[in-house]
């Protein structure tokens, strides 16, 4: 039984008068998927930092799934792809050799940007698109490789929203996304994510959280499915101008708890 889509409005209520408050601007949305209720808060297209990994992951696996490339094949570190930021590739020697499984880890659980390189040269930034075009993610573009500070000079720039974000964690969360299989080892990475003081943060000890997290200069981004005693949610919560972004991290942290606490006392 569906609760009604009212029951999510006092959430909403109380998240504005939070950050009404706060220093810098806080794009949120909910969903509870197994009853379609959601609610979204300035949602708009924002830089996604490195949120859009979550499509390159699914982007993958897609064509894993299509048998146009294989899990176990191997990539090699280069000049040319091997870049700082994030992740223990970084630190790779030229000539490293990873398969693809294990570059969509490190991409997620590390957000290893050199993987994430490797990644999008293999599969083709278009055909990223092209899967976030049929997961009908409109406001989400991948347009640049990972570190490329001359393409953000250029306005080129990789984009997406909470509601993007919030539904494609629902497609994975209901294993519709690509298939049961693929979804499943998608959700198992995701869970395994090491970056956990935004969402996972203060909720309690034990709380399972499928998530990705996002920093680029003065913003911080969090989204994730969070596994609740008596509701699962999913979340995605992005702030950009924040002069403080240690600031930004307990303001994201603090909203998650307040969401939480929420959803679990609903009936």
């Amino acid at each position: 039984m569906s609760l009604p889509p009212s029951r999510l409005a006092p959430l909403a209520g109380l998240i504005q008068d939070r950050i009404q408050k706060e220093p810098g601007f806080y794009s949120l949305a909910v969903s509870l998927p197994d009853t379609q209720d959601r609610i979204s808060i300035n949602s708009r297209r924002m830089s996604s930092a490195s949120l859009i990994k979550i499509y390159i992951m699914t982007e993958t696996l897609r064509q894993a799934k299509e048998g146009i490339l294989a899990l176990d094949e191997l990539l090699t570190v280069t000049a040319a792809n091997r870049v700082g930021g994030a992740g223990e590739l970084e630190f790779a020697a030229y000539g490293s050799q990873y398969t693809i499984l294990h570059l969509v880890e490190v991409m997620i659980t590390e957000s290893d940007n050199t993987a994430t390189n490797l990644l999008i040269d293999r599969i083709g930034m278009d055909s990223v698109n092209r899967c976030m075009a049929g997961l009908n993610a409109a406001d989400t573009e991948l347009a640049r490789r990972m570190m490329d500070f001359a393409a953000r000079q250029e306005g080129r720039d990789n984009y997406t929203s909470v509601t993007d974000m919030v539904s494609v964690l629902e497609r994975l969360y209901h294993r519709c996304c690509l298939d049961p299989f693929c979804d499943s080892v998608m959700l198992a990475i995701l869970k395994q994510q090491q970056d956990r003081v935004k969402i996972p943060l203060y909720l309690p000890p034990g709380t399972v959280v499928a998530h990705k997290t996002g920093e680029l200069d003065y913003t911080e981004h969090d989204a994730g499915i969070v596994y609740g005693s008596k509701h699962s949610y999913a979340v995605a919560i992005m702030a950009e101008q924040l002069m403080d972004v240690a600031y930004g991290r307990h303001v994201i942290a603090n909203m998650s708890k307040l969401i939480f606490e929420y959803i679990q006392e609903l009936p």
